[in-house]
């Protein structure tokens, strides 16, 4: 279980003391060891929490609300070492960044498959490594994007541009997630399948590049999520959740059995990091309460 963190208080000291104990008095005990087994830990997505609030005072609720693990999909409104430092006064952790995805306002959804922004995609990905090193923030994820219909040589371009993104995070020791998006939530999305994601995976072939596994789009875009995850697991290097079809919190009704869902999650000793990326409503619950309740840690 070297994946799962696991916490064993005081074993060494007990154990030794336990010893001296029946050699003293000659009499021969047997000892339960408590091992308290640590769920996956979540961080919450501050592009979805309070939104209506300053980036700076959304890691302030964060912190009030018991998070200790922050997903900055946008993080470039603010400068890097002011984020690093308000997080450190608050304990917080930033564990995903997006690359810098073109104008949001206007549509754009990454640079990754889009010709005409070769060069603003090189220097997008020297931007997300200049906050990731200095958020000391080990994953980023790099947006596909919405080509055109009639564009030629979008795949080629694609696999291009990941290429490059993964060799430069590679040299700093970052992962380099895509991530399958629904052509539901985002019509025309370059990279919609899982299939797709681990073709790119295999030509590219470079252990830091992985999939970014969100439970919302997966349901959309091919169901079968225990199957999904099965197959995927070691291509896998980050999870997302929401409910389907209304984007809530996991403990919302909807079509996926999270009860469920995050017990094969942990069956699968894989360390990662759980990210909700979902609406927050305050008439919900807090957030520590269904966190808790299955089985993760905040």
């Amino acid at each position: 279980m070297a994946t799962r963190a696991v916490e064993i208080f005081e074993m060494s000291s007990v154990l030794v003391a336990f010893a001296k104990l029946q050699g003293a008095i000659g009499v021969t005990f047997s000892l339960r060891v408590r091992v308290k087994v640590i769920g996956m830990r979540v961080a919450v997505n501050l592009n979805m929490f309070h939104p209506e609030l300053p980036l700076l005072q959304r890691l302030v609720v964060a912190a009030d609300s018991g998070f200790r693990q922050v997903e900055v999909s946008l993080p470039y409104s603010e400068q890097a070492a002011t984020l690093k430092n308000t997080a450190d006064s608050l304990g917080l952790t930033h564990t995903l960044i997006n690359a810098p995805p073109g104008d949001w306002s206007r549509g754009f959804r990454g640079l990754a498959a889009l010709p005409a922004f070769k060069d603003e995609f090189r220097d997008s990905i020297k931007t997300a490594i200049y906050y990731a090193k200095i958020l000391k923030c080990d994953k980023v994820h790099v947006m596909a994007g919405i080509p055109g219909k009639n564009e030629a040589g979008v795949g080629e371009l694609f696999l291009d541009n990941i290429t490059y993104a993964a060799t430069k995070m590679k040299e700093e020791g970052i992962l380099c997630l895509i991530e399958p998006i629904n052509h539901y939530t985002v019509p025309g999305y370059f990279l919609s399948s899982y299939e797709q994601a681990k073709r790119v995976i295999d030509e590219i072939k470079l252990p830091n590049l992985k999939i970014q596994y969100d439970l919302f789009h997966a349901q959309q875009i091919c169901g079968q999520l225990s199957a999904t995850i099965n197959k995927y697991k070691d291509f896998i290097g980050y999870v997302q959740v929401a409910q389907v079809p209304s984007r809530d919190e996991p403990c919302m009704p909807g079509e996926i059995d999270y009860n469920f869902i995050f017990q094969l999650l942990q069956s699968t000793n894989s360390d990662w990091v759980v990210g909700l990326e979902h609406n927050f409503h305050e008439s919900h619950g807090a957030p520590r309460d269904w966190v808790s309740k299955f089985g993760l840690d905040m």
